[in-house]
């Protein structure tokens, strides 16, 4: 009589090896792809943020700057002092700008405060240059985004510009 084996059930050692192997390698897979993903879309709304800052401030800026009289220039940063003002109109009205500590480029008309643009980490204005032209800097406080550098002249003024 022959003794028959008999057959068992079941994935052998290497076998279970081999797809743990390939399991790892997938999941590896798919994490990379997520973490290129979640980096790129994070770099996206970074630049985004930085972007709607830098156009907010500019409006607002620049409709205050053409119209001036006069202007005070210099640097805000978040807790600077004195604020950067500006003088138009007639009844004159003094608009006054600063970057608050949450990063919010305020204007201050009449007493009256409105964010002008958020995420805002710095605002340069340079003296004018030729023909009444002031530069603007504008530094978003979102990381790796660009300055903006702009030009305002004024039309109105004792120099005459315009």
């Amino acid at each position: 009589m022959t003794v028959g084996r008999r057959r068992q059930a079941g994935f052998t050692l290497v076998e279970v090896m081999v797809g743990l192997l390939v399991g790892t390698v997938v999941s590896l897979a798919l994490a990379s792809a997520f973490l290129l993903g979640y980096r790129t879309i994070s770099q996206e709304a970074r630049q985004i943020s930085a972007d709607q800052a830098i156009s907010s401030a500019s409006l607002t800026l620049l409709r205050d700057l053409t119209s001036a009289t006069t202007i005070s220039t210099g640097t805000i940063t978040a807790g600077s002092a004195p604020p950067l003002t500006v003088t138009y109109g007639v009844p004159v009205t003094t608009a006054t700008y600063r970057i608050d500590a949450r990063n919010n480029l305020i204007r201050t008309v009449g007493g009256t405060q409105r964010v002008a643009a958020r995420g805002m980490a710095q605002v340069v204005i340079f003296p004018p240059g030729p023909a009444c032209y002031y530069t603007i800097t504008l530094t978003p406080s979102a990381v790796g985004a660009a300055v903006a550098t702009l030009n305002a002249s004024t039309r109105v003024g004792p120099q005459g510009c315009f």
